[in-house]
């Protein structure tokens, strides 16, 4: 699941771009695709953040009411180097993407 998330950010990325493309060249600029494109953005990354932290709880070995030690700790909340990679290209889309929803219609109007 979270491989899929990162691809369908992936996808949002390569959508919001070409409707960069498609506002710019003027064939949807009346209806500011591009800032529409953030709304997307953000939606998509803070599903793949939220699938990112949910990880450590679902790889658990914890049972509830269990003893709980170090081990059990250290491996509930461990990512990978990528998966890291992967959260902060969520930050940073969740911000880029806000910032395109809220702003992204302005260069277009005249």
């Amino acid at each position: 699941m979270l491989k899929t998330s990162f691809y369908i950010v992936i996808a949002a990325w390569v959508a919001a771009i070409g409707a960069l493309v498609t506002d710019f060249l003027g064939f949807t600029d009346n209806i500011a695709l591009f800032g529409r494109a953030g709304a997307v953005l953000t939606l998509c990354a803070a599903a793949l953040e939220y699938n990112i932290s949910t990880k450590g709880q679902k790889d658990t070995d914890y049972e509830e009411g269990g003893p709980v030690g170090l081990i059990e700790v250290g491996s509930a909340t461990l990512l990978t180097k990528q998966k890291k990679w992967w959260r902060s290209f969520a930050h940073i889309t969740i911000i880029l993407g806000t910032l395109i929803w809220g702003f992204g219609d302005l260069p277009f109007h005249s």
